[in-house]
Parts: structure tokens; C-alpha cells; sequence
């Protein structure tokens, strides 16, 4: 299973209900106090993470303390589960999912009382057949046999042994069931076989938190050496007994000779006494390792960064481990801050190491602060958290938000642009081509969401360059600080004025790529009825019209025409009139290029 949806309510900050959607990765980013560590607990304490659970002091003082509420929606669900003996169903045909078709478990807890707190835990279905507001999930064998007697259904033979099959002799010939919403207690009575059940498939949770001292020493470090010395252990049993009997042979003989002595002062006392092994062996527990450099640095002497990145690595080889013995569940890594003490280059590295994990089939949900991880991230996996001005937490996603609106909401409340949300740079030649591309990309992304909209996509800056600059820049390579691959896109014109250029730039090993346009300007690409809507001019346009120069007699020059087209006109065009003129579909292969060079 995987985990889809969290809804939390009254639990420590968040009143709630706060929803948040949850995908194979995920990021939480705010602010200090914005509720990303409280949503990463309490997904914790639902899936009983270590090192978590729920506290008296946990309930939302301004909420209700009595009904801490965690509500979570899993999918990709079992085939088939087993609840009567060999009798194998599924939760489909229990009719136990959510209108969704996800399984939705909420657990409830009185954070009111001392001592441990025990959720009241319900599976929440739709279409469940109910009569008189009980399901008959919870009943016994016996009970239903009763049920189905009382409601005048005869048990064709192999019903009466199975509770599945009586459940559906009940529900489909009784008349008396209807279904409908129902909250199914799990935990107890009858049900605790569906939820055994279903806890078997959960996702296995592990919470990794940044408010840690990052020792070699802590369970998560322990964890996998430990199990490695079990392993070796495993093989050594015989040699170990031997050396356990010769140990206590030799125990033994200073028990007697003591004992020997102690009679002659009180050989009462010295009868009355005997040694034994106080307690069996724990042969693990005699090995303790640690980790240190080849020049013998510890890890407890490390940088804070250091530490952190190797107890991250200890900490997923223990995920993995319990998953594999426990039937290859799915793992659910729940990491806070892993940008906590890390350079930049490192926060890059790990941010893309969590990536490759969900990648290969498990779930990570990470938390930061830092604006410069939200760079490194699809905005469709951000969950940007806020408070309003009453203090209440909300949750802003690219769903909710325009991409531009999401980023700038990212970039206003963190007060600083992300490092690292340019992916490409792209060289034109003056500010009528970045009009042109913003708007004719624009077009086209509407028409193809694969093809990036250059007017809102922050992973792209496009840079005007002109004549002397141009040239200088390129043959400098004035932009290799950036570390960025650059786009760079000239016009054929007459001579092929920029060919070197484009030789050089597709020379560079970085990734970067120039082209110059088959037709001879920018503006041969537009339509002659969208210049015809707009300026009520008709003109015919080839690949080799200049069109400017046909235009700017009685139109205020040169300059006001080509602003005018490459602002209104080339806004103007529908997608259809943009391929009409553009047949070899450049600017659309411009476009699948730079999102190339963005993944």
C-alpha cells in the first residue's frame, strides 16, 4: 500500500482539518512553526513509526484535545485478503473502500489522558451494506449464522463455515441491508482479523528527525550492525557453547575454592550456596561498533553534516531491512530537514538520492525550510504550508495555485529566490524574441502540458543578448559561472551573422545547445491572420519575408512594428496558425529540447 492522503485535526498546531495529498515524493516547505514537523509526526504515530507516539500534551490547545483526529487514505491495495481460515476475499468485495476506491483508516485520540493513549481506530466506506446503522463485519460466526436464521435466509451448503459467504447471503437475500456511508470499528472484537489484515500491507514508516544528536551509537546505527552481528553469531553457535562451558567450568572452580574457604569459618553458610549463571549470555550486546576514519577520526568527532549523512544512510538500510523480513512492504520515509548542515552541493545530491528511492517503488515525504531545495523539485510534489493571520495552518499545492503563483508564494514567505530554480539559461537576441517565446509557448503549452510555458516556467531565464554582447558572451562562455547548460536560439538571417557562435556553443560539453531558425527571421513565423486581426494589415509571408521591412512605412518605423509583433501579434496566434506556418514544427522542438535539458 501507499499512502495518498493525511487528514489531521487538533493535534499539536493544526486545528484543522488540514488535508494534505501525498505523493511517491513529497515536500513539505515553510517557515519555522508552519506545521511540517507536526504532519510528519502524526503520520508517524498513525503507521507507529519508532520514536514517536502520541502524548497527553499532544491534543491542539485551541482545538479539542478529547478528538485529536488522524485521518490516512492509502491505494495500490492487496488483491486479496484473508479473513475466514483459507477463505481468501478482498476489500472491494467487503465493501469497505471510500467513494475514491482508496482505503480511508481514521484513528481518534484523547490526548486528555495520562498514561498511554490508545486510538479508537474505524475503516470509513462508502456503498457499505448496513441495517439499522450495523455492518456485520464485526459479528462471529455463531452470531451470523443467528442474523441470517432471523432474516429468513437459508445457507446453501458451503455457507454456514465460511463468515464471508454468510455475509453475502445476508446482504444480498435478506432485503433488509442497504447500503451507505459506515464507520467500521477495527482493533477489537471481530474486526481485529480485518485489521490484522490490513496492518500487514500498510506501508512500513520510518521517521528520520533533524533534532537529533547523529551518533554512531543511536538505534538506527545500531540497527543494521546489530543484525549483522546476529547473522554472525548465527554461524559461531557451536564454537560459542564450547567457549561458554569452558568459562563456566573455570567460574565453577573459583566458586568451589571459595566456598572451600568459607566452610571453615561457617559451613552452614558455605552449604547454603552455590554460583550460577546470573543471566544467559547476550553475546550481541558484547559487541559494540563504531565508525571512524583510516586516520581514526570517530564519527562522533565529524562535522554535524557528516554525521547526519551517514546516520541517513544507516537509517535507510534499516528500512529496508525490516521491509524485506517483514514481506517486502513498501517503506514510507518520512525525513525532516535533510538539508540540516549540509553545503549546497550536498543538499542537491541527497535531494536527488530521496528521488531515485521513490523512484524505485517506495515513498518519501521530506520537510526543509531551505528555499534552495524548492529549486531541485517539480512544484508538483511541493506542499508550500502557511499559517493565516488567526494562526491557522493551510496548504497551498500547484493544483490549487497557478506554478508562477505557487513559486512566488514560496519565494514572498521564505524571503529569498531558491538557488537553484533556474535550469537553463536561454540567449536570444533582443527583447521582441523573448516576447515571441513567452507568448507562443504559452500558446502551445496550453494545446501540449509537456511542452513548457516560458512566461510562467521558473526553470527557464531568458536572457536578450545583441550584437557585440552576444558575441562576447559566447566566445568568453561569460555565463560558465552558472553552471547552467544554455539554449541559445539566433536568427538564419542573410549571412548566418551568428554561425561561429552556434559552432562554438555546441562544441561545449555542458550540455548546452544552439540552433539557428530555418526561416530567415523571428517574425517569418507568424500568421498573417493574426497580424491581420491586430494590425488590419494584409501581408503574405514566406520563409524568407522580412517582414518588418514590408510593414514599416506608415506604422511608426521599424522599432514600433517589430514590438508590435512580437508582443500582440505573436499572442494573438492560436496553435493551429503556429503549426500552419511553423510545418517542420521547430518551435515545438525548440520546446521539447528545453525540457529535456530541465529534467
Amino acid at each position: 500500500m501507499k499512502l495518498r492522503r493525511v487528514e489531521i485535526e487538533n493535534f499539536r498546531g493544526i486545528v484543522g482539518p488540514l488535508i494534505v495529498e501525498i505523493d511517491d515524493f513529497t515536500a513539505l516547505i515553510g517557515r519555522n512553526e508552519a506545521g511540517k514537523s507536526t504532519i510528519l509526526s502524526a503520520i508517524g504515530i498513525f503507521l507507529d513509526a519508532e520514536g514517536v507516539k502520541m502524548e497527553s500534551g499532544d491534543g491542539c490547545v485551541n482545538g479539542d484535545p478529547n478528538r485529536v483526529r488522524i485521518t490516512c487514505e492509502f491505494d495500490q491495495l492487496p488483491d486479496a485478503i484473508v479473513l475466514d481460515d483459507s477463505f481468501p476475499t478482498s476489500l472491494e468485495d467487503e465493501s469497505v473502500l471510500s467513494k475514491s476506491g482508496r482505503l480511508r483508516i481514521t484513528k481518534v485520540y484523547n490526548c486528555t489522558k495520562t498514561g498511554a493513549i490508545n486510538p479508537d481506530a474505524f475503516v470509513e466506506c462508502t456503498n457499505h451494506p448496513v441495517a439499522d446503522g450495523q455492518s456485520l463485519l464485526a459479528e462471529t460466526l455463531p452470531k451470523l449464522r443467528k442474523i441470517a436464521k432471523a432474516c429468513g435466509v437459508e445457507l446453501e451448503i458451503g455457507e454456514a463455515t465460511v463468515k464471508a459467504k454468510i455475509r453475502r447471503a445476508i446482504v444480498e437475500r435478506s432485503g433488509k441491508y442497504t447500503r451507505g456511508d459506515a464507520n467500521i470499528a477495527i482493533g477489537n472484537n471481530e474486526s481485529k482479523t480485518l485489521w490484522d489484515q490490513i496492518a500487514k500491507d500498510l506501508p512500513l514508516c520510518a521517521l528520520f528527525q533533524s533534532d537529533r544528536s547523529s551518533t554512531d551509537q543511536d538505534p538506527e546505527a545500531q540497527g543494521p550492525i546489530g543484525v549483522a552481528v546476529e547473522r554472525a553469531l548465527s554461524g559461531l553457535e557451536e564454537e560459542l557453547k564450547l567457549l561458554a562451558e569452558e568459562v563456566d567450568k573455570k567460574v565453577q572452580q573459583v566458586a568451589v575454592d571459595t566456598l572451600d574457604e568459607l566452610r571453615e569459618i561457617n559451613a552452614d553458610l558455605a552449604d547454603d550456596l552455590e554460583a550460577s549463571l546470573k543471566e544467559k549470555l547476550k553475546w550481541k550486546g558484547l559487541f559494540k561498533y563504531t565508525l571512524h576514519s583510516k586516520a581514526g577520526v570517530p564519527m562522533g568527532k565529524r562535522g554535524s553534516g557528516v554525521r547526519r549523512l551517514i546516520l541517513l544512510s544507516f537509517f535507510k538500510a534499516e528500512a529496508k531491512r525490516k521491509s524485506k523480513e517483514k514481506g517486502e512492504r513498501s517503506v514510507l520515509y518520512l525525513i525532516e530537514e535533510p538539508e540540516t548542515a549540509q553545503h549546497p552541493d550536498h543538499q542537491r545530491m541527497l535531494t536527488r538520492a530521496l528521488k531515485d528511492i521513490s523512484d524505485a517503488g517506495d515513498q518519501v515525504l521530506l520537510t526543509t525550510h531551505a528555499p534552495g531545495l524548492a529549486g531541485e523539485l517539480n512544484l508538483d510534489c511541493i506542499r508550500f504550508l502557511d499559517k493565516d493571520d488567526d494562526g491557522v495552518v493551510f496548504v497551498k499545492t500547484s493544483q490549487s495555485e497557478t506554478e508562477s503563483g505557487l513559486f512566488q508564494a514560496i519565494v514572498d514567505r521564505l524571503g529569498m529566490l531558491p538557488d537553484s530554480g533556474v535550469k537553463v539559461l536561454i540567449c536570444v537576441e533582443g527583447w521582441n524574441d523573448v516576447n515571441f517565446l513567452e507568448n507562443v509557448s504559452r500558446t502551445l503549452h496550453e494545446d501540449d502540458p509537456c511542452l513548457p510555458d516560458l512566461s510562467v516556467d521558473h526553470r527557464f531565464s531568458i536572457l536578450p543578448l545583441k550584437g557585440g554582447n552576444l558575441i562576447h558572451t559566447v566566445q568568453l562562455n561569460l555565463f560558465r559561472n552558472f553552471r547552467k547548460p544554455e539554449f541559445h536560439l539566433y536568427d538564419r538571417d542573410e549571412n548566418g551573422t551568428y554561425q561561429d557562435e552556434v559552432n562554438t556553443i555546441n562544441e561545449r560539453t555542458d550540455g548546452s545547445r544552439a540552433v539557428e531558425t530555418i526561416k530567415r527571421y523571428m517574425e517569418s513565423y507568424l500568421h498573417p491572420d493574426a497580424i491581420s486581426r491586430i494590425m488590419d494589415i494584409k501581408i503574405v509571408i514566406d520563409d524568407e519575408s522580412d517582414v518588418v521591412a514590408q510593414m514599416s512605412q506608415g506604422n511608426g518605423g521599424a522599432k514600433a512594428v517589430k514590438k508590435k509583433l512580437s508582443k500582440e501579434v505573436s499572442a494573438e496566434m492560436t496553435a493551429e496558425e503556429i503549426d500552419e506556418r511553423d510545418g517542420n514544427e521547430e518551435i515545438r522542438g525548440w520546446l521539447r529540447t528545453l525540457a529535456t535539458m530541465a529534467e
